[in-house]
């Protein structure tokens, strides 16, 4: 289900809900109308996939209600015509404005409770057409084998992988690694759709990445998804040029784009006093769209009918 060859249609967002400054507070304070209100708006740009993430130690809190909660996103995503990209785990941390996730502390204890988490939501899910992907974790931070991190995250990464297969999932699977190779390599193994986050500023850095991403889909003869790009900025205008030069460019690649963090809101890079550094000289501010649910300035192509449409829409 969902097993292309190539993703070069896929474009959309990672929705990080406004209200949410952590992982855990987006699910704890889940608002089925708000969050279909912010769904609605990344139509003005013809999104077709939304990237879901949601973690162990949001679900933990109270399962039944996170799980329902989890189910009711899917169903609001499908009412908007898009497919669902779960990201099960995160383990990428900013050092001022954490996003939570999975630490390495995690990665020592039992994972059983983990994996039990994950046999929730995907069995339910497991032979749903609304599931496009699924997505075992957002950056692992090993980018070598021989880093001692990698052991543990393969251990848990292969165990998280056999479980969602053990729960039925008829949907491939990918990990949404770095953009080094080493990492791409390193994750290629259990994934059926390799995954790229080719972030990159100006012509040059856009080809250089291509060139690498390229060697590890060549490498692994598998297809290619890119469900992090577009990095982000103050200055509309720059932001804007820069967006449509990366993403132009993963398009005519095969890959598609899902893009961070649409909305102003309260979690890390999208807000104007917590930037990251992932950025137009440095400025890592991400959202797509205004406060007032407008594309931003220079953004206005993302308006334009796609030259592609997905599989599901013939």
């Amino acid at each position: 289900m969902h097993r292309y060859t190539d993703y070069g249609w896929m474009r959309g967002f990672n929705l990080v809900p406004s209200w949410g400054a952590r992982i855990e507070e987006a699910w704890w304070d889940y608002d089925p109308e708000a969050f279909r209100q912010e769904l609605e708006l990344l139509r003005q740009a013809h999104a077709n996939t939304i990237r879901l993430w949601i973690e162990f130690t949001a679900w933990m809190a109270d399962p039944e209600a996170i799980t329902g909660e989890f189910l009711d996103a899917v169903t609001a995503i499908d009412e908007q015509g898009m497919k669902t990209m779960p990201c099960l785990f995160n383990r990428w941390h900013d050092a001022c404005w954490d996003y939570g996730g999975t630490y390495e502390e995690n990665l020592r204890g039992d994972l059983e409770p983990m994996l039990g988490y994950v046999a929730a939501l995907v069995t339910p899910l497991a032979a749903d057409e609304r599931i496009l992907v699924w997505d075992l974790c957002n950056e692992p931070q090993a980018a070598a084998p021989e880093q001692p991190v990698a052991e543990l995250e393969k251990v848990w990464l292969s165990a998280v992988r056999e479980t969602v297969l053990g729960s039925g999932a008829q949907q491939p699977i990918t990990i949404g690694a770095h953009n080094g190779g080493d990492s791409m390599n390193l994750w290629a193994p259990l994934s059926d759709v390799l995954c790229c986050h080719p972030y990159s500023y100006g012509e040059e850095q856009v080809q250089a990445n291509l060139v690498r991403c390229r060697a590890v889909q060549e490498r692994w003869g598998k297809p290619m998804l890119c469900n992090e790009g577009g990095i982000g900025g103050v200055d509309d205008l720059a932001r804007a040029a820069n967006a449509r030069l990366e993403l132009t460019a993963w398009e005519k690649a095969g890959w598609g784009w899902l893009g961070w963090t649409p909305h102003p809101g309260e979690a890390v890079a999208s807000r104007r006093d917590r930037m990251d550094g992932n950025g137009v000289n440095g400025a890592g501010y991400h959202p797509w769209f205004t406060e007032e649910g407008k594309l931003r300035a220079g953004m206005e192509w993302l308006a334009e009918t796609p030259k592609r449409r997905p599989p599901w829409l013939g």
